[in-house]
């Protein structure tokens, strides 16, 4: 199944912030997220994975100080 990978800030507190995401495609042509599946599925609600994945987060910056809340 397809995902949503979030790219994530982590300050010096411990805490993490969003800053960016984007999709991740299975390529699976029985996922409706995917660029893989076709469009004139007649039957996608009973035959093709109807959610995503859950989110990864993926730390790409770290912060020295604290974030905003603390």
């Amino acid at each position: 199944m397809c995902y949503r990978e979030v790219h994530c800030v982590k300050y010096a507190c411990g805490h993490q912030t969003p800053s960016t995401e984007r999709r991740v495609d299975c390529n699976s042509s029985q996922c409706r997220y995917s660029n893989a599946h076709n469009s004139n599925c007649h039957s996608c609600s009973t035959t093709c994975k109807q959610w995503l994945r859950p989110a990864q987060m993926v730390i790409t910056q770290t912060s020295q100080s604290s974030c905003g809340h603390c």
